[in-house]
């Protein structure tokens, strides 16, 4: 082998070194691809990650298709990636499985109607309560026909969880829109905020139910506070 070695030429040296290079590289690239899965979002997947994602898409798992869609929606494959988003919202079934996707999507990309969106959230609901705070975020959503402040107040007393943002965007869009907030609604704001009050002192663990994009903070409370107060003037 050593006596083969000597008698091969410099360029086919060089281009069996390189060679080795890439193969060793590409075995690293997908080694660490399975490695880094779990901190892999949907916007860079690759690898291993990638094809396990979209193995477990195409055997239903609903947030792995919301996941695919956004990664192909990356790769500029616009048309791929709304199939999975469509499938993954009529497919929905607990509160989780509500994206803010639905939110942003609507009434800007077909399949997302304001209609439709409101439908399955409506459906979702009735066995994951957790899910009002979507319909909520819906409701105030100024871009989405389906912006109504007199539903979205219907959601208010029905929170399961801190909905601190939502509840600042809710009193901004009344404030704007010279709408009036009713005492049940405010009796309603401040029994949320109790809620968050808890979920300051004992934060629920990640993933278990739909929650705001951000945890509590005890400056969100005191704005949330502040945008209650000024309509009690």
């Amino acid at each position: 082998m050593l006596r083969w070695w000597k008698h091969v030429g410099f360029g086919f040296r060089l281009l069996l070194a390189a060679f080795l290079l890439i193969g060793i590289y590409t075995a690293w690239w997908w080694i660490d691809s399975a490695r880094t899965c779990d901190t892999q979002d949907e916007y860079n997947l690759r690898g291993i990650c990638l094809m396990r994602i979209q193995e477990r898409a195409e055997q239903g798992d609903n947030a792995a298709q919301w996941s695919y869609g956004a990664y192909l929606e990356t790769e500029r494959r616009e048309s791929e990636a709304r199939q999975w988003q469509l499938r993954a919202m009529h497919g929905a079934q607990v509160g989780l499985d509500l994206r803010n996707e639905m939110k942003v999507f609507c009434d800007r990309i077909p399949g997302f109607e304001a209609r439709t969106v409101e439908a399955i959230m409506r459906r979702v609901v009735t066995s994951s309560p957790d899910a009002h705070l979507r319909l909520l975020q819906l409701y105030i959503h100024p871009r989405c026909g389906a912006f109504d402040l007199d539903k979205a107040s219907a959601q208010i007393p029905l929170l399961t969880q801190c909905a601190h943002f939502a509840l600042g965007d809710y009193l901004e869009r009344a404030k704007d829109k010279h709408y009036r907030v009713s005492p049940a609604t405010r009796a309603a704001i401040r029994s949320n905020m109790k809620i968050c009050e808890q979920e300051l002192e004992n934060p629920p663990p990640p993933g278990s139910t739909v929650r705001e994009f951000m945890p509590v903070w005890r400056q969100d409370l005191d704005t949330l506070a502040r945008g209650l107060a000024e309509l009690e003037q």
